[in-house]
């Protein structure tokens, strides 16, 4: 009985191997690149009434960890579609959870609502760490984010950056 010899690879052969590899790992990058900007612009188009937002320096300050927010957004926009019992919180000065994704990292994230004393409404939590230094957020860079009613949560965009 004759036993087949195995081939020796070559430095080609290796080579053929890899940049099959590489194209493949290229491929499926560009496929999850196209289904994130797919996803984002779904969320674009769902979310009719973005609040949009220039930032200023105290929104980005390395002292200050919140974000102001409209208070005639959240009154007409937001809290309407909380639960009766979370919009009671808020307006009573408390903090409630919610669940902000970040439409171009596709990441999640938790802040906390809260109305302060003036009667101004901010996010504070890790408002600073998830989304100022880690997307590198700059005074004049317009924000957007959009309350999403049947998700229960807000999405975040940076649509322009200085």
């Amino acid at each position: 009985m004759e036993v087949a010899k195995a081939e020796t690879p070559t430095p080609s052969t290796f080579f053929e191997a890899a940049t099959k590899k590489r194209k493949a790992t290229e491929e499926l990058d560009a496929d999850h690149e196209a289904r994130l900007r797919w996803k984002f612009a779904k969320e674009l188009r769902l979310c009719d009434a973005w609040y949009m937002k220039r930032l200023n320096g105290s929104d980005v300050s390395k002292s200050r960890k919140k974000l102001a927010v409209s208070k005639s957004w959240v009154v007409e926009q937001v809290l309407p579609f909380f639960t009766a019992s979370a919009a009671a919180r808020v307006e009573r000065g408390e903090s409630e959870r919610v669940i902000v994704h970040d439409c171009e990292q596709d990441s999640l994230h938790v802040l906390y609502l809260k109305k302060l004393k003036t009667g101004r409404f901010v996010f504070v939590g890790k408002w600073k760490d998830d989304f100022v230094i880690r997307r590198n957020l700059k005074k004049d860079d317009d924000i957007g984010l959009c309350w999403h009613g049947d998700e229960s949560m807000f999405s975040f965009t940076a649509f322009y950056r200085n």
